[in-house]
């Protein structure tokens, strides 16, 4: 994947439909876009990874769905929250460690970001659940 600290082509839909932190990262096809130049951590390039192979050779076509698409989005970020989460317990052991890291992930895919489309609570209980695609880094 190529990173770009540019804004992603469609930043002004996304920002209209989810007004994102200055620090959210996107994806559109093989770039990650990280407009605010913050650090890519091993899981989050995971996180991306997934968003990269889910959109395919479309990746427009994706961003028009997740935008419109409760149902869609939800599903497409349970497989990269999972993902990304499944990245940080290979790399770290550590139980409360583990439990916080997703605590924060599961708050961050709760939040008006996503549409609140999920509550913290099931956003947990699902992401803890293993992911389809495995992480093989």
């Amino acid at each position: 994947m190529k990173i770009s600290t540019e804004l992603p082509p469609n930043y002004e839909a996304v920002k209209e439909k989810f007004n994102p932190a200055k620090t959210a990262i996107f994806t559109y096809g093989d770039t990650i876009y990280n407009p605010s130049g913050g650090v890519l951590t091993p899981e989050l390039l995971a996180h991306e990874a997934v968003h990269e192979g889910q959109q395919g050779a479309d990746p427009q076509a994706w961003w028009d769905r997740y935008m419109v698409d409760d149902q869609f989005r939800l599903e497409q970020e349970l497989e990269a929250h999972r993902v990304e989460y499944q990245a940080f317990c290979a790399r770290v052991k550590d139980r409360n460690r583990r439990a916080v890291f997703l605590n924060q992930i599961a708050t961050r895919l709760a939040s008006p970001m996503y549409g609140r489309v999920v509550t913290v609570r099931e956003a947990s209980r699902l992401i803890a659940q293993p992911p389809a695609r495995q992480f093989t880094g």
